[in-house]
């Protein structure tokens, strides 16, 4: 449809409603309007297709000239498109208006509020008041969480050494990053803080996730439930976010065009021959093609060089190629002598021996002669010991321990082989000291209890154990008689172990598969390999037997009485039953009535993931005891338990420590009480295998999720020894895996010497403590925002409280929202971000938290931004005990913030990096408010503290009288008439804005700002200098070359911040009425 001059129109890419100006054949003027003072703010010539004419829904703000030529503001209530009904305030009726003569403000931050109100556009300070607590709460989150928007709307608590690496990997442009805590400490909830930051940053977007096979309905139901990552659809309205398995290497193709590739337990896809090899061509083909990539693992630093070069060269194929292997192998080597000398030092330094520090010292100093950052640090860590002579007792040992770690620090955070590689360790995350406030939540670790043994003595148990025994020896004599070979038989007695308990069912079955091939369901493919590599034993069938004649006899009630005995309510009991159909089986026996078991709930292979979902759901909601099968071992946590049953225990302490893990992450939790059943034979081999795993592997004490590669060999060679020296062989063994797993923890050490992350957490406990800060009044975040979003002042949304204490912020049809249909969509549009809490410690899973980030707090920003209501204020204030006559106070509020332009310079200007750049420069310079008011009679800044307070106080009807239309002459009449209102404003604005010039707080932290970053700044260059004359240590000497450049951006940005008018207030105190003054 053509336009006609004077309509509403809009077309792609226009800031907001414009107004036909002009026709030119095909072209189209169209003008847009910022405020009365100025009525046309930009032009744009545009092809006539291209315009659309735009009907003024109700309660659009719209702007026209009276009979008098002033501008009046008021709200479209009907009519359209060609003539609107107009609400004005303070007119009894509505004003029928031609749509040519009404202007519509472009949806852009206001200009000049000064001059909104010297045209007398303002309006009532009840807007203000209403908004104003809500900008403030803004701006004090944003200056908290320095924009870090993904982290601070998660439903996660706030953890230092977490937020530490979500905002590196955040504040980086180039977002290729391995993540390489240890076991425990959230790796998943790091990774989510990044991909709903990246989210945030440009909607739309699509994520692609490659996890183990177990964890896919894990991460699926994590990022639901506390990173809500489906609230940014993509432009499709799908879900932006596809989680594939492992195991499903021929559909990660779908991921080409994703935006951010995560991919969890990336070691165990790393573990190839060759580039060539699946799956690892495919991961490297997706990993490639991705621009952004996150890779998770708990333990990157393999025992072969091969898996570490292809994680890394996943992170950056330019830098680590596969051609060069060999002289990656000699990087390695070379690095080695360097981290042993870093290893060797003290993180508690004897302050008795300063001689052994030197001694640990210059071994560092002599792999890197070259470093003098290193030669200086070093020397303030011996001249804490002072001069010779002095007493030790007089040592600071704190200030000690910090030199000692500032050069450890130096030498990890430059030598690092990538410098995109994030790792945490435990012990440092231990070391983490609470802060004098209380503030920080403490990261706790829920340690491991040995378990305690329930024997039975039922025939079936006792069968199952003996079979399992004749099958050892009946190996054992046909590896002597017969020369088979151990080493293939040594796997299957694991396979056999790990089906023994309770039922023989799934022993049985497992026999039947290996004497006549019947198909076994549950065997994996891994299992068949196994099985199919040692030929069938003549003892197998006779063993197979004896155990069908006792199956079904008394295995399974005796086990079922033997748990609900140890499981009374209110209880929360967790049964590891393993691979096979004992599970299920159990889960019908397990008595429930009073006194005993409450409930019985399971967690099967054979159910549906929603089923799976339900029974857990229902565990913790209603206690009792929850029976999984093997989809119970990975995946899914179960810290809430109180008592964990191991029926089975795996062959593969790995396996074990999977399952474990599910129970021991992080929390303030009393460990869950343990127990292992066995049969009654106290030196069979279920007794010797439990042995084992507790005095030599020590699984119950410690996680040794670390130690995989190890502990795969060791329990290999233990099952072959089981068959070449007797159950005896396993329990000498102790010691010796002992020793091994001590060799392997060491050479980890030896590599976190310069790879893991020390010292590196300062920015996130200070992120975590302001967090905390802001967030210790939740009472009254909620209460502003609600006046906001509910108040007939503000947005007029109903709030509706949910059973689980939640709020949420519904559309009130009848009383509706002071906003027009185009400007509710923004905060209608994702509608389970309305449902939420405004307390996080509230919250509960998959309810949002009302922070920036959450679509519904940004469209609120966003609203406020554009929103010119209670941005120009005017009111007078009746006060008997004002003393003297009327006096006119202006009151200025100013935004002060970095220039981004320095960095955005850097970045070449792209509008992708522009979130980016914006978190660089909050973290440097947070941004804050200043008001200033000056009086019209000295023109001096008010400095006395309860003066501000009293101009500040809010509106108070029958106090105070808004200055509208018909009021403003009182404002003329006190300054000396209309045409010096506007002078007289502009005066005491420039009084102001020079006082903000001036005013302590900007100065002093414009010059805290740039001398943080300069100290930076030099570091960088220091590292970077080492790092360059170090090409033999590290791969990429250059890499800190462009941190350097954005450090000078940031600093040029900090050191000359913006100041910007964000609304002003006039307020006049007297003792007499308005009215006497018009």
């Amino acid at each position: 449809m053509p336009v006609a001059t004077g309509n509403s129109v809009t077309f792609p890419a226009s800031p907001g409603i414009g107004r036909v100006a002009a026709i030119d054949g095909g072209r189209v003027r169209v003008d847009f309007f910022e405020s009365a003072a100025e009525p046309v703010i930009g032009s744009v010539w545009v092809a006539a297709n291209d315009v659309r004419r735009v009907p003024l829904g109700e309660q659009t703000r719209v702007f026209f000239r009276d009979r008098h030529g002033r501008w009046r503001a008021g709200r479209i209530v009907g009519g359209g498109p060609d003539t609107y009904f107009v609400r004005v305030p303070n007119l009894r009726l509505d004003v029928e208006i031609p749509e040519d003569r009404l202007r519509v403000r472009w949806e852009r931050v206001p200009h000049d509020p000064l001059q909104v109100l010297l045209s007398g556009a303002n309006e009532t300070p009840r807007f203000r008041d209403a908004r104003e607590p809500v900008r403030r709460l803004l701006l004090a989150e944003r200056a908290a969480t320095a924009s870090a928007t993904g982290i601070m709307s998660a439903g996660v608590r706030m953890h230092a050494h977490q937020i530490s690496a979500a905002l590196r990997i955040i504040r980086d442009p180039v977002q290729r990053y391995l993540l390489a805590d240890e076991v425990g400490m959230g790796k998943t909830i790091q990774a989510g803080m990044v991909m709903r930051q990246v989210l945030i940053d440009a909607p739309g977007r699509r994520i692609g996730i490659i996890v183990p096979d177990a964890l896919v309905a894990q991460w699926q139901a994590e990022l639901r439930d506390k990173f809500y990552l489906d609230d940014f659809p993509t432009v499709d309205a799908e879900s932006p976010v596809q989680v594939l398995g492992h195991g499903e290497p021929e559909r990660w193709s779908g991921f080409d065009g994703v935006d951010l590739l995560v991919v969890d337990e990336a070691h165990l896809l790393a573990r190839t021959p060759g580039p060539d090899a699946s799956p690892y061509r495919e991961l490297a083909a997706v990993a490639h093609a991705a621009p952004r990539v996150l890779m998770l693992s708990a333990t990157p630093f393999s025992r072969g060089a091969v898996t570490h070069l292809a994680l890394l060269h996943l992170l950056d194929p330019q830098l680590f190629r596969w051609k060069d292997q060999e002289s990656f192998e000699r990087l390695l080597e070379t690095r080695h002598a360097l981290a042993l000398a870093v290893f060797g030092l003290d993180e508690e330094p004897d302050v008795d021996n300063p001689d052994l520090l030197q001694l640990q010292l210059d071994e560092i100093r002599e792999q890197l002669p070259e470093d003098e950052t290193l030669r200086s640090a070093i020397q303030r860590a011996m001249d804490v010991y002072g001069p010779p002579g002095t007493p030790p007792d007089t040592v600071d040992e704190e200030a000690l321990r910090l030199a000692v770690a500032a050069v450890r620090t130096h030498v990890s955070e430059t030598y690092r082989l990538h410098h995109r590689v994030i790792r945490n360790r435990r012990h440092m995350v231990d070391m983490q000291r609470l802060d004098d406030e209380g503030l920080l939540t403490p990261f706790e670790f829920t340690g491991r209890t040995r378990p305690k043994v329930v024997r039975l003595d039922t025939d079936e148990v006792q069968v199952g154990a003996k079979a399992m025994a004749d099958w050892v020896a009946g190996c054992a004599a046909a590896i002597l008689d017969d020369g088979l070979d151990a080493t293939l038989y040594g796997p299957v007695a694991g396979l056999l172990f790990s089906r023994l308990g309770g039922s023989v069912d799934d022993l049985c079955a497992v026999l039947e598969h290996r004497v006549s091939g019947t198909t076994t369901p549950g065997l994996l493919s891994a299992e068949e390999a196994v099985h199919a590599a040692a030929p069938t034993l003549q003892i197998e069938a006779e063993v197979l037997a004896d155990l069908r004649a006792v199956r079904g006899a008394d295995g399974l009630d005796a086990l079922a009485a033997a748990i609900a005995k140890r499981s009374k309510a209110p209880a929360k009991a967790i049964v590891f039953c393993g691979r096979g159909s004992l599970a299920g089986d159990l889960a019908d026996r397990i008595p429930v009535g009073e006194g005993m078991v409450k409930h019985v709930h399971a967690h099967l292979g054979s159910q549906v993931e929603a089923e799976r979902e339900q029974a857990t759901a229902a565990w913790l909601a209603d206690g009792g005891v929850l029976v999984v099968d093997e989809t119970g071992d990975v995946g899914r946590n179960f810290q809430e338990a109180d008592l964990a049953f191991h029926i089975r225990i795996p062959g593969n302490p790995n396996a074990l420590e999977q399952r474990i893990g599910r129970l021991d992450r992080y929390g303030n939790q009393r460990a869950a009480q343990q127990f292992v059943v066995a049969d009654d034979d106290r030196d069979g081999i279920s007794t010797a295998w439990l042995t084992l795993l507790v005095n030599g592997f020590g699984i119950f004490d410690a996680s040794t999720s670390a130690f995989q590669e190890v502990a795969d060999k060791l329990a290999g060679d233990v099952w072959t020894a089981l068959l070449t020296d007797g159950v005896e062989a396993l329990l000498e063994r102790s010691e010796p895996i002992k020793a091994a797993l001590l060799r392997e923890k060491r050479r980890i050490n030896e590599l976190d010497a310069l790879e893991a992350s020390f010292n590196g957490q300062s920015d996130g406990e200070e992120m975590a403590r302001a967090i905390a800060a802001y967030e210790e009044d939740s009472a009254g975040i909620e209460n502003a925002y609600r006046k906001l979003i509910e108040g007939d002042e503000g947005y007029r949304f109903v709030g509706n409280h949910k059973r689980d204490g939640s709020i949420s912020f519904e559309r009130d049809y009848q009383d509706k929202p002071l906003l027009s249909d185009r400007l509710l969509a923004r905060l209608i549009s994702v509608e389970n971000a309305r449902t939420g809490f405004f307390d996080r410690w509230s919250v509960t899973p998959a309810r949002r938290l009302f922070r920036r980030g959450n679509p519904f707090i940004d469209g609120l920003e966003l609203l406020l931004d554009l929103d010119d209501r209670g941005q120009a204020v005017a009111m007078w204030r009746l006060d008997s005990r004002w003393p003297g006559d009327p006096l006119a106070f202006f009151g200025f509020d100013f935004l002060i913030e970095a220039d981004l332009e320095p960095i955005l310079t850097i970045l070449d200007g792209q509008a992708q990096v522009e979130p980016i750049a914006r978190r660089r420069a909050d973290a440097a310079f947070p941004p804050q408010h200043q008001r200033v008011w000056v009086p019209v009679s000295t023109r001096e800044p008010v400095a006395e503290t309860r003066q501000v307070g009293y101009l500040n106080q809010p509106f108070v009807k029958g106090r105070d009288v808004n200055l509208n239309l018909e009021r403003i002459p009182a404002l003329h009449t006190l300054v000396g008439g209309e045409q010096y209102l506007a002078p007289i404003a502009e005066e005491c604005f420039a009084v102001a804005r020079t006082h903000v010039d001036r005013v302590a707080d900007v100065v002093a932290t414009s010059r805290r700002a740039a001398a943080r970053v300069s100290r930076e700044t030099e570091m960088l260059l220091a590292q970077s200098r080492a790092r360059a004359r170090a090409a033999g240590l590290v791969a990429d000497p250059a890499a800190l070359e462009a941190e350097v450049a954005m450090s000078r951006a940031i600093q040029a940005g900090v050191s000359d911040p913006l100041i910007r008018l964000s609304g002003v207030s006039c307020m006049v105190a007297s003792a007499q009425s308005w009215a006497d003054y018009v």
